[in-house]
């Protein structure tokens, strides 16, 4: 249920993009970001820091792409929140006694001190390794836009590409192109992101599980 509500925020970004455009999809995913936010603090009392981080940064990247219509800075704002999400992890095994996971997982399984870093650098290369899948899509995205705007000199720059009837331009094929990256990394952003997350859970219930074994039996 918990990884649903970690996701529907960005469903809801999926659906609203695929229905209206990229510029409401911002809107609705942070409207959704707020109200995950509640839900959360309405179940466990507290607001996860989880939560505010992303809001936060969705608010900055998502408010200037917004000001500027600029999609540039709402793509990257997936790899910066990755990244910090690793940093986080992995600076934590060297501030204070425990690591982040240990402390936001402790009290619900009891696991070595060793796993609890070997986890921790697992999946603080994992948030890393999407990092980087999203920037390779951000990259093809925002270089095949660009190309399309310099060849269509008369195309404005603010609009958004899913309104474009590409056949009514002069470059059909580029602006095709412009589009379909941009899908691409939209589609990444749900899919992939979702699916290499669950990826690593899968990862890790294998990798403790002999662990939570042994704490059974013991």
């Amino acid at each position: 249920m918990k990884f649903l509500l970690d996701f529907f925020p960005i469903a809801l970004f999926f659906i609203v993009y695929k229905t209206i455009g990229l510029y409401a999809a911002i809107y609705a995913m942070i409207a959704a970001t707020a109200v995950q936010m509640a839900i959360a603090r309405f179940q466990t009392g507290k607001f996860e820091k989880i939560h505010v981080i992303t809001f936060g940064l969705l608010v900055v990247f998502g408010g200037i792409t917004l000001a500027v219509k600029d999609p540039a800075f709402i793509m990257w704002k997936v790899s910066v929140l990755y990244v910090v999400f690793a940093l986080a992890l992995i600076l934590s095994m060297w501030i204070g006694e425990k690591t982040l996971l240990q402390r936001m997982l402790g009290k619900e399984m009891q696991l070595p001190a060793q796993v609890w870093r070997q986890l921790t650098w697992f999946w603080g290369l994992g948030f890393t390794g999407i990092a980087i899948v999203n920037a390779y899509y951000v990259d093809a995205a925002l270089r095949t836009r660009d190309a399309l705007f310099s060849a269509a000199t008369d195309l404005n720059p603010d609009i958004e590409l899913t309104e474009l009837n590409c056949a009514s331009t002069p470059v059909e094929q580029l602006c095709l192109a412009a589009q379909q990256t941009e899908e691409s990394w939209v589609n990444f952003k749900l899919f992939g992101t979702m699916g290499l997350t669950f990826a690593l859970i899968i990862v890790t219930v294998i990798f403790i599980s002999k662990y939570i074994k042994e704490d059974k039996a013991s």
